[in-house]
């Protein structure tokens, strides 16, 4: 009798990186509620909650010098205390409500101890969860790539739809997003043939649902940014580095030549002519002269009819389409300085693992700075917040111990 293998701990990390994404946008957020009564995202909320505590309780020591992340995750509580102390004087809003709707933002905390205590412990190698999440990376973007082709004819996936140029599918590129730093990644280094047809079909799958699913300007520009500092970075030979920036240049010729291109090109001259980038314009504009009034500070997190006018938003200007912003107009310049110190310490670490030949923290962040002018996703989006937070996990090793805070606490004897 032959016996099937269960792998457990596999099994159990595809479901914790899953229910966030609501197992692949099969589940529906609405009749989940009807059946449990329970929101999905407080749901996905508890469970990581859940899963922290129980990892704080069996683990009796924390010592903080093995978390060089670790005051930068811990500042979070502070932030929101103070973005809900604002417009409590500024809009009498309640504290504890907007305390309690920047949950998702305080939950990085869990999510960041959660990963790099796993990390520590040994309970898994950065090398297999990096693994498991590019495998997952592959599923996840070819299902939407398959849905996006079949659209028109049936919606399996419970994601927003909408039409720019064809059907447009709205999902938050977590996973397309690494799929196409380590397709990009085993392109340049593998020398197998094999492997190397199987990053190329890697790359034109992460491509085409940049350009044709999402459709997302930022989202394209930062891609041909990564390709770009790739080839650099790894290629020594002149003549390779030349042609392929010739074959990244004919391809944004191409995709110029698209409707999407000449949108994006129409956009970027005229930003009058495009809704979009108008409304996104007016918003900085009106979050910068908010700021203005109280800098340090910000105005707060809004959740009040006050607190929305202020913020625009019953004028359709959202906070979370106008990235860095957004952020800036919630928790002031004491925000920003958080979010640059936190770069700043990604580039320190990215830039110690480019010196072992590890290329993809590097790329990450480099993405994650050019998107971050109009999107922020690790803020609004607890799925992306997760993926932030692992990398930031997974980053760290490569920083030296000497340079980490030297801080520890200790529980029990």
């Amino acid at each position: 009798m032959r016996y099937i293998k269960i792998n457990v701990p596999k099994i159990l990390l595809f479901l914790i990186l899953l229910i966030p994404e609501r197992f692949i946008y099969l589940i529906n957020s609405n009749h989940f509620y009807s059946l449990t009564h329970i929101k999905y995202t407080d749901f996905v909320y508890v469970v990581y909650l859940g899963l922290f505590l129980c990892m704080f309780w069996h683990y009796k020591m924390y010592d903080l010098r093995q978390y060089y992340f670790a005051s930068n995750t811990l500042l979070i509580v502070p932030l929101t205390i103070i973005a809900s102390v604002v417009p409590h004087f500024l809009f009498g809003q309640s504290f504890f409500s907007a305390f309690l709707v920047q949950r998702r933002f305080l939950l990085l905390i869990c999510s960041y101890y959660l990963v790099r205590t796993a990390i520590i412990q040994k309970l898994i190698s950065k090398e297999y969860l990096w693994k498991c999440i590019y495998v997952l990376s592959f599923v996840i973007t070819g299902v939407f790539i398959v849905q996006h082709a079949i659209s028109d004819y049936v919606r399996i996936l419970e994601v927003g739809y909408s039409q720019r140029f064809g059907v447009r599918i709205i999902d938050n590129f977590t996973y397309s997003t690494v799929f196409f730093i380590e397709s990009l990644i085993l392109y340049c280094k593998t020398s197998d043939k094999k492997e190397k047809i199987v990053a190329c079909i890697g790359l034109i799958m992460a491509y085409y649902h940049c350009i044709f699913v999402l459709q997302t300007r930022i989202i394209i520009v930062a891609y041909g940014i990564t390709t770009i500092i790739m080839i650099l970075l790894y290629y020594k030979n002149l003549p390779k580095k030349v042609m392929y920036l010739l074959i990244i240049c004919g391809m944004i010729i191409w995709v110029l030549e698209t409707d999407l291109g000449q949108y994006f090109i129409t956009s970027v001259l005229d930003t009058s002519s495009d809704p979009s980038s108008r409304i996104r314009m007016i918003g900085k504009e009106l979050y910068i002269n908010e700021i203005s009034k109280s800098p340090l500070f910000g105005r707060g997190y809004p959740y009040n009819s006050a607190a929305y006018s202020a913020a625009g938003i019953y004028d359709l200007i959202y906070l979370n389409d106008n990235g860095i912003y957004g952020f800036a107009y919630i928790y002031g310049l004491l925000g920003v300085a958080w979010y640059i110190w936190l770069t700043i310490k990604m580039f320190i670490c990215s830039c110690k693992a480019l010196e072992k030949r590890e290329y993809k923290f590097l790329l990450y962040t480099v993405f994650m700075q050019v998107i971050c002018v109009n999107v922020i996703m690790w803020f609004w989006n607890f799925a992306f917040g997760l993926m932030f937070t692992v990398m930031l996990a997974m980053m760290e090793d490569y920083h030296t111990a000497k340079k980490t805070p030297q801080i520890a606490f200790y529980f029990g004897e």
